[in-house]
């Protein structure tokens, strides 16, 4: 099926893409010198009454928080008649758990210079806590109503920035692990999801659930609420930022002019943030 090998070929864009974070980040020196600024400018960047609001983010990657909005997910994919849907969810967050545990082990590299004093371990690539955030924002897209999936990839994207962002932000991370983190986290989505694709090309599920009134008026209550969700998130997204930005605009843009690569850096961490919940909403629009 057409669709099935483009979901197959994004798949393997994520793992070629993965591949060359990993060796910009480990024998680039061009990218080792933008991942120390950039988390040099993180942390700097971090005010002292942003540091909890950091760390209550960093929370959010733990393994219990993420294990209840699985559950959370699931149970909504099946209240809306989609089964597989569920299993599809709870499979992406196993496999995306298990895969960056492993890969810590097998990527495990000593990054950053004796004089760069930031408590980066070797087994720091890929973010566990930035790959938890990213399979939650694409669970949260798959499992949506059809109309509602640019609002969910909106929201999704939110979280994954905001959880990416502060691990490094608290200084556990370099930006280049977020955004393999990221990366590994959508390869899984588009896979899982090709293959849930191909099933129900080869086994039609069938639409008795999905008719029911609870699961149609679920699919109205939640793409209603998730567009109010979408636009408040965008909202508090803009006016955090000039409130930020206002609060001492002097001060902003001579830090952006000292700090070229955090910019550089920060923009790339965002835009991988935002690009790929909306790819896979893009891609999935029609399921």
């Amino acid at each position: 099926d057409r669709r099935t090998k483009l979901l197959l070929g994004m798949t393997a864009g994520c793992v070629a893409l993965f591949a060359l974070v990993v060796l910009g980040a480990y024998y680039w020196h061009p990218g080792q010198t933008l991942d120390e600024e950039g988390l040099a400018g993180f942390v700097q960047a971090r005010d002292d009454w942003l540091r909890p609001v950091a760390w209550r983010f960093t929370e959010l990657g733990d393994p219990a928080q993420v294990a209840a909005i699985t559950l959370v997910l699931a149970a909504f994919a099946l209240v809306r008649g989609r089964p597989r849907l569920a299993l599809g969810v709870l499979a992406l967050i196993a496999a995306t758990s298990v895969s960056s545990q492993l890969l810590k082990a097998l990527l495990a590299h000593p990054r950053f210079p004796p004089i760069f004093d930031y408590p980066v371990g070797p087994k720091a690539l890929p973010s566990g806590h930035g790959t938890a955030a990213m399979s939650l924002a694409l669970a949260g897209v798959l499992v949506a109503p059809r109309r509602a999936r640019w609002a969910a990839a909106v929201i999704g994207s939110g979280l994954a920035l905001a959880v990416g962002a502060s691990v490094v932000a608290v200084g556990w991370h370099f930006p280049s692990d977020v955004i393999a983190g990221y990366l590994l986290a959508t390869g899984w989505a588009l896979a899982i999801f090709a293959g849930l694709h191909e099933v129900n090309l080869r086994r039609p599920a069938t639409d008795r659930w999905t008719r029911t009134a609870l699961a149609r008026a679920s699919d109205r209550i939640a793409t209603g609420g998730l567009a109010v969700l979408a636009v408040a998130a965008a909202a508090v997204a803009v006016l955090g930022t000039a409130a930020y930005v206002l609060a001492d605009p002097s001060g902003a843009s001579c830090f952006a002019r000292e700090h070229t690569a955090f910019v550089v850096v920060a923009g790339g961490v965002a835009s991988s943030a935002v690009a790929l919940p909306v790819a896979l909403a893009r891609v999935a629009r029609r399921g």
